[in-house]
């Protein structure tokens, strides 16, 4: 069973001298999510299409995401989040962390699944930390493991210093508002290596 405690960490920056994996994220099956709204009833989904990460024999996820490779479907969108958003000159990536137990890891079989309510969660983006709460979800897969929302995180853009940024999308293309709340989704594949 889980540790109550488990930690689920979401940091910005780029991951530096991680232990060696036991678990490698596969990409092609991973996936991250964020809605925006903007003049109160347009509803975008966004994704980033780099993630990387791993995790260690001590049951620590690090996932690493690629700011730069926003992807709003509309090309000029992307320029506009990368530079005016996210500025990604300064921070290029967003780490998320997971926690977990290894003995869990080792042991959960095929089609099993696990689910984790309240999670401790802590953002770390654009220089500032948040704490919060998030569920997870994990499930046994042949050769790995996959991590998953269990509903999504709202993360605000105002608690992050990202307020202003906001503000200058909203402004570039003359709308009457687009909300500071971003619901984030995830679904994380670790291949066992």
């Amino acid at each position: 069973m889980f540790m109550k405690k488990t930690t689920l960490a979401l940091t910005i920056g780029l991951l530096a001298g991680a232990a060696t994996a036991d678990w490698t994220l596969n990409n092609d099956e991973s996936s991250l999510y964020y809605l925006t709204t903007k003049n109160v009833h347009v509803t975008e989904m966004n994704t980033f299409n780099q993630l990387s990460g791993a995790i260690d024999a001590e049951g620590s996820a690090t996932v690493n995401i690629d700011l730069t490779s926003v992807d709003t479907m509309v090309e000029i969108r992307d320029e506009r989040m990368r530079e005016m958003f996210f500025n990604t000159d300064q921070f290029p990536a967003a780490t998320i962390r997971v926690t977990l137990d290894p003995a869990v890891l080792e042991g959960i079989e095929p089609g099993a699944r696990m689910v984790m309510e309240d999670v401790a969660t802590e953002l770390t983006l654009h220089g500032t930390t948040q704490g919060m709460n998030a569920g997870l979800v994990v499930v046994g897969l042949q050769n790995g493991i996959q991590v998953s929302s269990l509903k999504p995180i709202i993360v605000r853009a105002d608690n992050f210093g990202l307020a202003s940024g906001v503000e200058a999308l909203r402004a570039i293309v003359n709308l009457d508002n687009i909300t500071n709340n971003a619901p984030v989704s995830f679904t994380f594949v670790f291949d066992k290596d």
